[in-house]
């Protein structure tokens, strides 16, 4: 594993206002993580995981403090340019696939790839990233002809295909059953292996946090290692 931090962050906070009330969620996370490692992050529900997790996918912007993504400060990028940057760097897969339901897998898959590189490529690519993950009799299906298990292994096929840098999950086996989870998770694990991926993963689930390496627990809106 390589040492040099793909994230840092230091006295990142976060409020929100909710009926003119102040909010506190992150109240100076500090955090960094190496390339091509690979970690899970726990922590009660409303602890501000998800809320984390958007940040660190630049989903949301931070109200306070540094973060350096990939050496980028995604904060000062207008809009377009970090559309673009999450675009190439980063990957997410969440608890609900968010596939398009009138697009096929096929099509689900190449949508990303389409703004780097031309369509036959990105299809080409997207076939070949839909049979790694043992979809290559289901291309041509819509995501409501799919088992939950299938339509997240889609969703984990769209966020590695354009090659990004990390891969953000957030409870990505949280509706499905045991073993269909565990098989998502031994997915993700070869898949990252085999790409150096930086890895966070988001979940409840203790025994599968266990198979991530290091795990953080976020708390009283700051980061504390297990």
């Amino acid at each position: 594993m390589n040492e040099t931090p793909i994230l840092s962050m230091e006295n990142v906070t976060k409020n929100y206002f909710i009926e003119g009330r102040r909010i506190e969620v992150l109240k100076g996370v500090d955090l960094s993580i190496s390339k091509g490692e690979r970690l899970s992050l726990t922590g009660k529900s409303g602890a501000g995981k998800s809320t984390l997790l958007n940040i660190i996918a630049t989903l949301e912007r931070p109200d306070s403090g540094k973060i350096l993504l990939d050496g980028f400060d995604p904060v000062k990028l207008s809009d377009a340019k970090l559309s673009s940057f999450r675009n190439r760097q980063i990957g997410i897969v969440f608890q609900f696939h968010h596939l398009l339901p009138e697009f096929t897998a096929l099509e689900n898959v190449a949508i990303p790839l389409m703004i780097q590189v031309s369509k036959k490529t990105a299809f080409a690519r997207a076939k070949e990233m839909l049979g790694r993950v043992g979809l290559s009799e289901r291309l041509d299906h819509k995501p409501a002809e799919l088992s939950g298990g299938e339509q997240q292994r889609v969703a984990i096929a769209r966020a590695v295909v354009t090659e990004p840098a990390m891969l953000l999950m957030d409870e990505p086996t949280g509706n499905l059953d045991n073993d269909t989870g565990k098989m998502i998770i031994e997915l993700i694990l070869s898949i990252a292996q085999e790409r150096t991926l930086t890895t966070l993963f988001v979940t409840h689930n203790r025994v599968f946090a266990g198979e991530m390496g290091r795990i953080i627990e976020l708390k009283d809106g700051v980061i504390h290692n297990i």
